[in-house]
């Protein structure tokens, strides 16, 4: 025996230790490879076939849009369908639909009481109210209208026409309510003739919008007529004109004397008629159902004031509509599509420049858009198959193509990497066999890649939040699809296209035929090839450098756990505002000027005998008046109390009955203090004049407001504290708190859990899929660590970028394992199909998947790249992550594994001698130094067909 027997002896005895799961890999392995190089030689020698099998696959999903559904309601869209938040939202709907729409300007300027700022505030009061839509709607027709009690004072005290501020603002206090000093009957009489007025407020209201008057005022009466004015000149009922005044100075007396921003609100009316009819508009925004003549009329008025604010010299104005949140985030992403465009057209340019040679007959251009066309046929495929089954597009999906795009790309490059690094030998042989080779090489990389995409993305389709759900049944559909187009139709056109190639045609005019063709000198070198080869692997297998990596590597561990404990849940509605938009600046004058402003919130009651308990009402309020949370109520009870006590007859009299009750209720209700209550807070079970005795209430509500609250910590226990103070109350009838805000906070409740679980099982389905297509527990734990390392470094990049945890981000992150996985699952199974020492089959690894994986990872990025200058959240939280998904995948892939598995790496699947390992690595090495890529071609077909048949009826059933 000779040197070589030991070593026969340890393989030998390999063989005979090598575990239950290693013989499963050679098993699945060696059946897929065989499989693969049927499918690929059966593509090859019928590529027409195949596409059109394709292209009739696609088509016959396509059919499917007709049923295509887009939901951009945010309330179908960011919240759990079952949450009490959209419980309560149908209720409000039924019983209680809202009919009221907020338009608001907001005035800037060093004083806002300087008369010249005034005067320009007048202006566009004036303005709004001569806006006319292309229908002849005007301000009028659409304004929410409140009966003005300043014709009841002029009745009965005769006052002359003055100043309407020392009538109706320093006198006002000192004026009876008139249901006190008049019978019902003739307070009644009076109120019929009482005019009602469009509801509009402002600081002007203390001057009645009279442009004469306010042009008149001197510096010292516009500060006396602000500290003194109780009261509206317009609609005569108690004002706190201060609530309209942002940045305040006062002296030290505490008058203001001087402020820095001002607000202006209209009031618009839904005709709820009409929307009942049918005949209404979404407002995405809002999620309301709008009459078009407000709606329209609100567009308008937006155009109004912006114009307005062009030709303020005095003031920046800032403008707020109801209808603005829904079409400038709507338009957003409409915009940022064209960038998505741009992106696509670069990623064509890279992988024409990657895919071909510099020269006329080498180069690839219709094979490079023929593999992103695949892109669009899976786009079509998902998006055909989903609406056919009534799965709702929601804003999100809109990515969905480039997600695609990404992984696509990633797919085409491993087959065209496959199919470059075929050996001398193989390359000699007929094309359809070449075909068979590549895809057998290939086939299972990126069936790995595949189904780990697939199935992390069918995890996230179990999660309740429906846009998040929408998103990941549209992408596993998708990545199905594109898997299978690579796959097929990728591999049928790269067959029609080498056809073309080593029939000396021209790569873009194949009609061409170019006789007399020579390679340039450039054409013949593949940089990145032998990058990998010949400099990055060897160097990065230097012991120093490798302990580099790791040491590295477990700093950035360091570094980026601390990040991620710091990344915080958090989310506003406002984020989806492009920050240039006039509707995100409004947002943010308003944080500065008016930070008191909580969210507001409202108790809807319904169903129930007011007067048998109105001791419940009255604990209501009071304790959410004592609430830390709650900073504000603004309830009709309160008021009600109040008015029967001047009646004197407190509600608490043992002596009222249910007659007494109604018959004051009835009075309050349409007096100067209750009538503003009566428009906005009640529902009644029948028509209701000041005449009559109120009828029972269907459904009333008391509004409050939040303090202002910082973090989702704060909001979670402020919106639970107001839920468990109504619930704890035990109303016999419907009593249920509800709030815009509520939809986000809702969701904060839940979000973090949700993104934790659903990771969770995309990592251990991930784990599951890697082990039983890579076969070796050893590598797919390597693969499964890269993952949680690439994710953790993730979510620490994006807490210093400035993100964090909400809807959008979480959508991100689900996406993050389907992409990271592919870095490193690629490198992985590369090293494990490699014979020889560690070190060798890491090179290997390297040189022949690497180029593919850096390129597949690049191209990512290049189609998000152009998201960095968007203004919409979605997709800069996009670019965001999928660039540190991308940076942080490829190292984990790139670097971090093969440095890995150079130490720690198990056996490959065959158990062969490193002198293999030697030849194979120095005939690659030799074939990167060959001046051609064309092959051999035979002449005579027949000789050709019987190499094919031969080579297939001599493949074992396992390579092993």
């Amino acid at each position: 025996m000779n040197s070589s027997e030991p070593s026969s002896k340890v393989n030998s005895h390999a063989r005979k230790k090598r575990s239950r799961l290693e013989a499963l890999s050679s098993s699945i392995v060696g059946g897929f490879e065989y499989a693969f190089y049927s499918y690929g030689l059966a593509i090859a020698r019928r590529p027409f076939v195949f596409i059109l099998v394709c292209l009739s696959v696609t088509a016959t999903c396509s059919i499917g849009l007709t049923k295509f559904k887009m939901e951009i309601r945010p309330f179908k869209l960011w919240i759990p369908q079952n949450s009490d938040f959209l419980k309560v939202y149908d209720w409000q709907g039924k019983n209680f639909p809202s009919e009221f729409r907020i338009q608001a300007a907001l005035y800037e300027a060093d004083n806002i009481l300087d008369k010249r700022v005034l005067l320009e505030m007048l202006q566009v009061h004036e303005n709004v109210e001569n806006t006319t839509t292309s229908k002849g709607i005007k301000w009028r027709d659409v304004c929410a209208r409140v009966p003005t009690l300043v014709g009841i004072f002029r009745k009965k005290r005769e006052i002359p026409e003055k100043h309407l501020t020392q009538v109706l603002g320093r006198r006002r206090r000192d004026v009876p309510d008139p249901t006190i000093v008049l019978d019902k009957e003739t307070y009644c009489d009076y109120l019929q003739d009482i005019e009602s007025l469009c509801k509009e407020n402002s600081i002007l209201e203390i001057w009645g919008y009279d442009r004469q008057i306010i042009e008149s005022l001197t510096p010292e009466q516009i500060i006396q007529d602000l500290n003194e004015t109780e009261d509206s000149a317009v609609f005569g009922l108690p004002t706190n004109f201060t609530m309209f005044l942002g940045g305040i100075e006062r002296d030290s007396d505490g008058k203001i004397i001087k402020a820095k921003a001002a607000m202006q609100r209209w009031i618009t009316r839904v005709d709820l008629e009409a929307v009942a009819s049918g005949n209404y508009i979404d407002d995405t925004g809002t999620g309301m159902e709008v009459d078009p003549d407000s709606f329209e009329w609100e567009s308008s008025m937006v155009e109004t004031v912006i114009n307005s604010s062009n030709e303020a010299n005095y003031s920046k104005i800032y403008l707020m509509s109801s209808s603005s949140f829904g079409k400038i985030a709507e338009d957003t992403i409409q915009g940022d599509v064209t960038l998505l465009t741009v992106g696509f057209a670069t990623v064509f340019t890279y992988v024409q420049i990657m895919l071909g040679k510099f020269n006329k007959v080498e180069q690839r251009p219709l094979l490079s858009l023929l593999g992103l066309l695949c892109v669009g046929m899976a786009t079509l495929i998902s998006y055909g198959l989903c609406s056919a089954f009534d799965i709702p597009y929601g804003p999100v999906n809109s990515i969905m193509p480039f997600l695609l795009l990404g992984l696509g790309i990633d797919d085409m490059f491993v087959i065209m990497q496959s199919w470059n690094n075929l050996s001398p030998k193989e390359k000699q042989q007929h094309l359809a066999v070449r075909i068979g080779a590549t895809l057998k090489h290939a086939g299972v990389s990126i069936t790995v890649t595949s189904i780990t995409d697939f199935m992390a993305f069918a995890i996230g389709a179990g999660t309740v939040l429906p846009a998040l759900r929408s998103f990941c049944l549209y992408a596993a559909v998708g990545i199905a699809a594109v898997y299978f187009l690579q796959a097929t139709f990728f591999v049928a056109c790269l067959t029609l296209d080498q056809k073309r190639l080593e029939d000396n045609r021209h790569g873009l005019f194949w009609f061409w035929k170019m006789k007399s063709f020579t390679p340039n000198e450039c054409s013949k070198k593949d940089l990145c090839q032998n990058f990998f080869s010949g400099v990055y692997s060897k160097f990065l297998l230097k012991l120093p450098v490798k302990i580099s990596v790791l040491v590295f590597t477990a700093g950035l561990i360091g570094v980026s756990s601390w990040g991620l404990s710091n990344l915080r849940q958090e989310f506003e509605p406002i984020w989806f505002l492009p920050h240039r938009s006039y509707l995100f600046q409004f947002f943010m004058k308003q944080k500065e000027y008016f930070p008191t402003l909580g969210k507001p919130g409202v108790v809807y009651l319904g169903n129930f005998s007011y007067y048998e308990e109105i001791d419940k009402i009255d604990t209501l309020v009071t304790q959410l008046k004592a609430s830390p949370y709650v900073g504000e109520v603004d309830d009709w009870y309160s008021v009600f109390k109040k008015y029967m006590e001047k009646h004197e007859y407190p509600l608490d009299d043992p002596d009222m009955n249910q007659d007494d009750y109604d018959y004051f209720f009835s009075l309050f209700l349409y007096s100067p203090a209750g009538s503003e209550y009566r428009v906005k807070n009640f529902k009644f079970n029948g028509n209701y004049t000041c005449y009559d005795t109120v009828p029972s209430v269907h459904a009333s509500s008391i509004e409050y407001k939040h303090i202002q609250l910082s973090g989702s910590g704060d909001k979670i226990a402020a919106m639970n504290e107001v839920k468990n103070i109504v619930k704890s109350l035990n109303f016999s009838g419907y009593a249920k708190p509800w709030a815009q805000d509520y939809s986000g906070w809702e969701t904060d409740e839940i979000i973090e859990a949700e993104l934790y679980r659903n990771i969770g099982l995309a990592m251990f389905i991930v784990f599951i899929m890697t082990l039983s297509l890579i076969a070796s527990l050893t590598t797919s734990l390597m693969v499964l660590l890269c993952v949680i390392l690439t994710l953790l470094d993730v979510g620490a990049l994006i807490h210093w970028w400035g993100l964090t945890i909400d809807t959008v981000s979480c959508v991100d992150l689900v996406l993050a394992i389907g992409l990271c996985v592919d870095y490193a699952a690629h490198i992985g199974h590369s090293f494990m199909i490699h014979q020889g020492t560690r070190d060798r089959r890491v090179h290997l690894a390297l040189s022949k998947i690497g180029p593919a994986v850096l390129n597949g990872g690049f191209s990512t990025f290049l189609a998000f790249s152009f998201l960095a200058g968007s203004d919409s959240h979605v997709f800069i939280t996009f670019f965001k992550v999928f660039f540190a998904v991308c940076l942080f995948g490829l190292y984990h892939g790139l670097v971090f594994l093969p440095v890995l598995l150079s130490f720690i790496g198990p056996n490959s699947y065959f158990h062969s001698s490193a002198e293999h390992d030697e030849s194979e690595l120095e005939e690659m090495d030799s074939t990167n130094r060959r001046d051609s890529v064309h092959q051999i071609k035979e002449n005579e077909s027949g000789i050709e067909t019987m190499q094919e048949d031969n080579v297939i009826n001599s493949l074992p059933v396992k390579k092993i």
